[in-house]
């Protein structure tokens, strides 16, 4: 069967299916788009990106991404600053509102990624990490 060993198709029907696991925490919960919950992580992680930036690292489609940042702006998470050396870029950044916010989400989505891991050993574990290590390599993402 095609499907069982196309790579992109398993890879996108894995990353649906672990989305729809933790979907409930970002959007019900915190109220929060996927975009929104992707550009917050990202923005918890580094201490300012551009939008560009941005949609490398989420990924997603500009719009999407501009929509996220606007909505996280509005929430009074997000705080961008124009480069002085280029007015038409803005580093985005979060604001402290912004990290309290994923400090209060983030152990929930840990523990969410924790109860979905738990039927497996600790092997299976490794081995699924060893995995996306070399796909990320592949794929010049490390």
């Amino acid at each position: 069967m095609f499907l069982k060993g196309y790579l992109p198709y398993r890879l996108n029907l894995l990353a649906e299916l672990t989305s729809e696991n933790t979907q409930a925490i970002y959007r019900r919960r915190h109220d929060l788009t996927r975009p929104e919950w992707r550009v917050l992580v990202n923005l918890a992680e580094a201490p300012s990106l551009t939008a560009s930036e941005l949609c490398d690292r989420v990924p997603a489609h500009k719009t999407k991404v501009s929509r996220a940042l606007q909505a996280l702006e509005e929430r009074g998470w997000v705080t961008r600053q124009t480069d002085p050396l280029d007015r038409r870029v803005a580093h985005a950044s979060l604001t402290l509102k912004g990290k309290r916010a994923f400090n209060k989400i983030r152990p929930e989505m840990e523990a969410a990624t924790e109860a979905m891991l738990a039927p497996l050993s600790a092997e299976d574990r490794q081995k699924i990490d060893e995995g996306l290590k070399v796909l990320e390599r592949l794929f010049g993402k490390e």
